[in-house]
């Protein structure tokens, strides 16, 4: 196999087994038409299966299948106990037998829940098969084995699957949502509850304030202040009493001159002690 297609079958096996489930041994639904097209090919399709699909494989028919391939005949006795070397998967019509496509539809339905793939010859049993999402599809086509690409409604189908997953579960969603609610109805009895304190008038910093003297330093104080007061006092007439026996030294030892005295024809008080 092209390593080109080895990639992109290993793309698509990746796609299914992350969006839909797929896990080995893949399970495969085989037909008598795909069957007999392999014998006639000559191939290994149990070694062509593993090959293509990147690992394990069960093959698998189901009793209306080899009851059809018996009514064919003869030419179909190869392609009968090929068919019976796989695993045999129960069905329904037990007691009425129906058509390969019939049996093989009502297996897969419309949702494939057993995660099959279905190998088959028949095109309007593929196109049928392709309106349901999550089912691979292999044919043989001249000797190749072939898987098909995933059809339009599997990949929206992908596509939901993928937003599904990154969204929350509905339940925990809802659980979100009630715990939510319970904390804010919580939040605001708090809020309620809590009264707004007002500013009053700040204190003043008991650092910058001055300490109140006490009596006895109080008392101290005026008695300082009142000997400063008589001190001053007594040194002030002191020096009055100084510059005063001064001013009367000076008087006595500088006479004024006669001539100082007389003015305008009187004669001054102190002529008379001139004499």
């Amino acid at each position: 196999m092209r390593t080109k297609r080895t990639k992109q079958y290993k793309r698509l096996m990746a796609l299914y087994s992350f969006s839909f489930g797929f896990r080995e041994p893949y399970q495969i639904l085989v037909d008598g038409d795909f069957m007999y097209t392999a014998l006639k090919f000559k191939m290994d399709i149990c070694k062509q299966l593993r090959t293509v699909l990147l690992g394990n494989t069960k093959q698998m028919y189901t009793s209306c299948t080899l009851a059809e391939v018996r009514k064919r005949g003869e030419g179909w006795s190869e392609t009968e106990m090929a068919l019976e070397q796989f695993e045999r998967r129960g069905c329904s019509h037990k007691k009425r037998l129906v058509s390969s496509t019939e049996c093989l539809a009502s297996i897969i339905a419309s949702d494939n829940p057993h995660n099959y793939c279905v190998a088959t010859q028949n095109e309007s049993l593929r196109e049928l098969f392709r309106t349901v999402p999550g089912v691979p599809l292999l044919y043989i086509n001249r000797s190749v084995l072939i898987v098909e690409p995933p059809s339009g409604i599997t990949l929206e189908k992908v596509k939901q699957i993928e937003v599904e997953k990154t969204r929350a579960p509905h339940d925990e969603i809802k659980f979100l949502k009630k715990a939510n609610s319970s904390t804010i109805n919580k939040n605001n009895g708090e809020h309620a509850k809590k009264q707004k304190k007002r500013k009053g008038p700040k204190e003043p910093n008991p650092l910058s304030r001055k300490k109140k003297k006490s009596d006895s330093s109080s008392a101290l104080g005026d008695t300082q202040k009142s000997v400063k007061s008589k001190t001053y006092t007594k040194e002030k007439n002191t020096n009055s009493i100084k510059r005063k026996h001064d001013e009367l030294s000076d008087d006595i030892n500088n006479p004024i001159p006669l001539k100082l005295q007389i003015k305008d024809g009187k004669t001054n008080k102190n002529s008379d002690h001139i004499d």
